[in-house]
């Protein structure tokens, strides 16, 4: 079982008023159904103050999971036509960033910053490349 949890507490077509303590109820009572059975989930990538990280009890939910697998990749991309076009995938801050956080190395500090053990972290990498127009 996989649990693609990408935006916490956000608002789309309609609200997520779950809360902080949701994700981890949920794997808890998932892997009391599945057992042994392999449990994972990918996460939003968001190494911000205040951001996706910030919004869910990892370190909780990472007692339920096999892995836990931080999406690092589509941190910036042709979806903003405002821009920037910047790496998708960039491993670690460089001046410049456009939004200092969005990087995979500060993503995995904040992770383990919050109590999520490293050996539980997968990454998820995107082999592609993307590209702009118009700029």
């Amino acid at each position: 079982v996989d649990i693609d949890w990408e935006l916490p507490n956000e608002c789309g077509s309609t609200c997520d008023t779950s809360g902080y303590e949701s994700y981890p109820r949920l794997l808890k009572a998932l892997r009391a159904q599945f057992g042994n059975d392999l449990v994972t989930s990918a996460i939003a990538a968001d190494g911000t103050t205040g951001g996706k990280i910030d919004a869910v009890n990892y370190a909780e939910g990472a007692k339920y999971l096999d892995w836990i697998m931080p999406m690092t990749y589509d941190y910036f991309g042709a979806w903003k036509k405002e821009g920037p076009t910047a790496p998708h995938s960039p491993l670690e801050g460089y001046a410049g960033i456009p939004i200092q956080g969005f990087d995979t190395k500060t993503t995995i500090s904040k992770l383990k910053s919050i109590g999520v053990p490293a050996n539980k972290i997968l990454l998820g990498i995107g082999f592609y490349g993307r590209g702009w127009t118009g700029v």
